[in-house]
């Protein structure tokens, strides 16, 4: 290639607002290289060089430039060839080039690349004042490039703000204005009231939805108490019966399966299990269908229906301490001092019952205090590790059939099968209802886990302490005294106390603005 040529005379120094800028110096010819570059760095730029076209492409995907200066003639990939390549990728495209070359068809060359995208044109010997102000000019069409990408992007994204707002699916944090708010001209002022309206909207929404959720979470928690609470008055008049724990267990869980993995079959909703997922229903059938199982049907032989479901309130207590410690969900202090009312409510009644019972009584009293403990565990492995994917019907009969079937090899060798009458004696119809009824409780305990969290579950103990004791009065004709029943308003105060889980998830606006939905 001919050599670079340009008058020795030193240009002067960069204004003081000049911008110093990143060029790119590519020409084949080492002096050429060494000179151009010198003279970028005289008029206050920084410059990298390349030695070729290849070479250029590959520092311009790599790193950013404000500028190039591009030879023609090169071997391997000419300047053509190399504005050919800029002008098809996004990052390159807008990076002004100003060719340099000696050749003889020099009108053709400068149209020839103005077509593939060339900034500017000059030639080999070039004086330096020229230099300055075709770069000068070249880098201030990028800077007003610059300017009006930045403008119409933050125009975007208050549009794709606007957007996300009118879908009804957004959160403040989602609508990312904090940076573009902060920015004190027009756009920055209509970006902060429009944050300000729609971290407004969000919290109005937010809690309406709070209002409904804890509303559809106090009715599932009267749902669960009403039907749980009918176990330990069923498991007691089995027992009555001739049942014992184990078949009775058996049976019931077996009833339970059937029903709820018939649904499941019906609605073709019934799984292929990974092993983790298996594992977990394993678990859980040893810890609700199994040790849950087998000790409420225990201790309901030796102790009251009505002060059983009053020690199930305790469970409120441990899942609290359970779901703060492992941090699932968060320890307010109106939760823990619900709780603790709650508490105290189960106190005041345990106090009574302890008081002038013998030894054997209390001594199952404490063993009964294992069931709370297992209604935690349950509550928490539900809420942290259930595969949700899978159908809630077929979740619950997978779990009851495993435990049914763990069940049955204890049950044969101890000699406590428990064979039903071909016929629909009393003991059959209550096996039948124990476990339509243990389905159910499962199956609302799942919903209401999911929809309000295993905290606020847990008060479902004070609805099976309720309904518990209504249904011992009814069907066992046990009886409360009136210390025990003020001790239940001070229970369903306890229970209001405590809120649903905080929702952390993106709030889905079903009306005002989105009317489509």
């Amino acid at each position: 290639m001919d050599g670079l040529s340009f008058k020795s005379k030193r240009t002067s120094a960069p204004e003081p607002d000049h911008v110093r800028a990143k060029i790119l110096v590519v020409d084949d010819n080492s002096l050429n290289r060494k000179k151009m570059r010198m003279a970028v760095e005289n008029l206050g730029h920084t410059a990298e060089v390349a030695k070729n076209g290849l070479e250029a492409i590959e520092m311009l995907t790599t790193a950013s430039f404000d500028a190039v200066l591009l030879d023609i003639l090169m071997p391997e990939m000419d300047g053509f060839d190399v504005l050919s390549e800029m002008k098809i990728d996004e990052k390159m495209r807008d990076v002004p080039v100003i060719v340099i070359s000696a050749l003889d068809d020099e009108t053709e060359s400068v149209v020839r690349a103005i077509g593939l995208g060339a900034e500017d044109f000059l030639p080999k010997s070039f004086d330096p004042v020229l230099l300055q102000a075709r770069l000068g000019a070249s880098l201030s069409k990028k800077r007003f490039r610059d300017q009006e990408r930045e403008y119409f992007g933050r125009i975007e994204r208050l549009t794709v703000a606007a957007e996300v707002l009118e879908s009804g699916r957004f959160n403040p944090q989602s609508l990312e204005l904090d940076d573009l708010a902060d920015r004190d001209d027009p756009l920055g002022r209509l970006a902060a009231v429009f944050r300000g309206m729609a971290a407004e909207i969000y919290e109005r929404e937010l809690k309406l939805k709070k209002a409904i959720i804890t509303l559809q979470g106090t009715f599932l928690v009267l749902a669960v108490g009403l039907v749980w609470g009918l176990t330990p008055a069923l498991s007691r008049m089995a027992s009555g019966l001739g049942s014992n724990p184990l078949g009775l267990a058996i049976w019931v869980n077996g009833v339970a399966a059937v029903f709820c993995l018939g649904v499941a079959a019906y609605r073709r909703k019934l799984p292929r299990l990974k092993p983790s997922e298996f594992f977990f229903f394993v678990v859980w059938a040893v810890i609700a269908g199994i040790l849950q199982r087998m000790t409420t049907f225990v201790v309901t032989e030796q102790v009251e229906a009505a002060m059983l479901s009053l020690i199930v309130t305790l469970q409120g207590f441990m899942v609290f301490g359970f779901a703060a410690i492992t941090r699932m969900e968060s320890a307010t202090p109106r939760r823990l001092m619900g709780l603790m009312v709650g508490l105290i409510g189960v106190s005041i009644v345990l106090y009574t019952r302890f008081d002038g019972s013998s030894g054997a009584q209390n001594a199952w009293l404490l063993f009964a205090m294992l069931l709370p403990l297992l209604f935690a565990i349950e509550a928490l492995v539900l809420a942290g590790k259930r595969p949700e994917h899978i159908d809630i019907f077929a979740s619950v009969g997978l779990m009851m059939a495993l435990s049914a079937i763990m069940l049955l090899p204890w049950a044969y060798f101890s000699g406590d099968l428990m064979p039903l009458g071909p016929t629909l004696g009393a003991l059959e119809i209550l096996v039948l209802l124990m476990g339509i009824v243990g389905a159910a409780s499962l199956l609302l305990a799942f919903h209401l886990i999911a929809t309000a969290g295993a905290v606020f579950y847990s008060q479902s103990a004070y609805a099976m302490t309720i309904a518990g004791v209504v249904w011992g009065m009814l069907l066992l004709n046990e009886e409360l005294s009136a210390l025990a029943w003020f001790a239940f308003v001070i229970i369903i105060v306890g229970m209001y106390l405590v809120e649903p889980k905080a929702n952390d998830e993106e709030l889905v606006i079903r009306r005002t603005f989105n009317e489509k939905s």
